[in-house]
């Protein structure tokens, strides 16, 4: 009988001997000591890296979105949008969008027109490596570029998207990005707070997709006798694909627009950020499914797939104040907009390819604006006076420059359905 007891009892003390062994080491780990400077440089920086490659794999995953939204021949065309956007704008944000962005006075309006270098002589004095920091935030400027593309998909010409695109992320993007990141107007005098991107980045290029539309029309065929005509998309699950993509990408994004990384309160913040995150994209995913399911009696998998993506940008203005179930709620409301909206575009014969008005514009507006309920530290009225000047900027900057190459060099290219077999080999392969 003795030696059963003392079987049993044997595993109960060695638990308590490991907790005994393990609470010293408990201890130790918080009393943490503070990263060295050379550690703390290495980490920031590499996180600019880290979130930079995230804000590529951002592109990678909307092209997919929109490759399979689009049919089958105008594949290679969104291909040839995104390649040729993220070139445009590298040189664009190199030549002048970089220091107009963060070479802003302090409560100013516009920055320098100057090209930006790279300043490493003093590494210490900024906390991270110059050229990591212009990588991550020119990764922005082209992602702003592939939103616009999304929106007007299959009926735009390479070479004026292109032209747009160097003055989008040359000028469009960082001025209003300035006003907010780069201590600007809105920042400074309105304390207008935009952490993630939700209005400098989703709200501004929505803005810029909703100025297109306008100008380039719709599809051929997507619209006639006052009934929408749905186009057929030929590889939703490839679509799904990207906007999971996308999402997990702009996740790592806004953790990378939060700041320096390397202290024990910055990565629980990065981890408050990717749980608060995570939970509102899964509830503006759900969201969507059940609203289709109720009103169409059917699971919509174009608006869950938008709503995935719909539901982070609708907290990305503050992803670090709320509680789960507000951020929940939020993401949630997310899903409901870019499920009840597209509608309403069609009745005014607004053709959105990519769905971007309401997963970026509407979203992005949203997430600004509700940013206030989270924390005291965000006033309302500063909210919704940033949130309009940055989409009534981006669009009619965007709209005025439309408009230009419309009436000069023409922006819509020819329908591939209307024209001969072998020409729309060439024009797919082409562009």
């Amino acid at each position: 009988m003795q030696a059963k007891f003392a079987k049993l009892l044997r595993p109960i003390m060695l638990g308590v001997s490991a907790c005994v062994g393990f609470a010293p080491s408990l201890a130790f780990a918080q009393d943490m000591s503070p990263a060295s400077d050379v550690t703390r440089f290495v980490l920031d920086s590499g996180m600019l890296i880290l979130a930079g490659v995230a804000g590529l794999i951002a592109i990678a995953g909307l092209s997919l979105k929109d490759i399979g939204l689009a049919r089958t021949q105008n594949a290679p065309q969104v291909c040839l949008r995104a390649i040729g956007g993220f070139g445009v704008s590298a040189f664009a944000f190199w030549a002048i969008g970089y220091r107009l962005l963060f070479g802003i006075e302090e409560g100013g309006f516009l920055g320098p027109f100057e090209s930006w270098s790279l300043m490493d002589d003093n590494p210490g004095d900024i906390g991270h490596a110059s050229g990591a920091h212009w990588f991550f935030h020119m990764t922005l400027a082209a992602l702003g570029a592939v939103i616009v593309s999304s929106a007007i998909s299959e009926r735009v010409r390479l070479w004026p998207f292109l032209f747009f695109t160097a003055l989008w992320a040359g000028l469009i993007y960082p001025i209003g990005a300035s006003w907010v990141w780069g201590g600007g107007y809105f920042a400074e005098d309105w304390s207008f707070k935009d952490a993630g991107g939700a209005a400098a980045v989703h709200l501004s290029a929505g803005a810029a997709a909703l100025a297109a539309i306008i100008v380039i029309g719709p599809r051929s065929g997507r619209f006639g006798h006052g009934v929408s005509r749905p186009q057929v998309s030929t590889a939703l699950p490839l679509s799904s694909f990207g906007a999971l993509l996308a999402m997990a990408s702009l996740l790592v994004i806004i953790i990378g627009l939060l700041g320096p990384i390397s202290s024990v309160e910055a990565v629980i913040t990065a981890g408050a950020v990717t749980a608060n995150g995570l939970v509102a994209s899964a509830a503006g995913a759900l969201a969507a499914m059940f609203l289709t399911q109720t009103v169409y009696k059917r699971t919509g998998l174009v608006s869950a797939t938008t709503g995935i993506v719909a539901g982070l940008i609708s907290i990305a203005a503050d992803p670090v104040s709320p509680a789960m179930w507000q951020a929940a709620m939020i993401g949630a409301i997310g899903g409901v907009i870019v499920t009840v909206t597209p509608p309403f575009l069609d009745r005014l014969h607004l053709d959105d390819a990519g769905f971007v008005i309401p997963g970026h514009c509407f979203c992005g507006a949203w997430g600004a604006i509700v940013a206030f309920w989270m924390t005291e530290r965000i006033w309302l009225p500063g909210q919704l006076l940033g949130t309009a000047a940055i989409a009534g900027f981006s669009f009619l900057m965007s709209l005025l420059i439309w408009t230009a190459l419309k009436y000069t060099i023409g922006v819509r290219s020819a329908p591939l359905e209307a024209m001969h077999p072998e020409s729309v080999k060439q024009q797919a392969a082409n562009g």
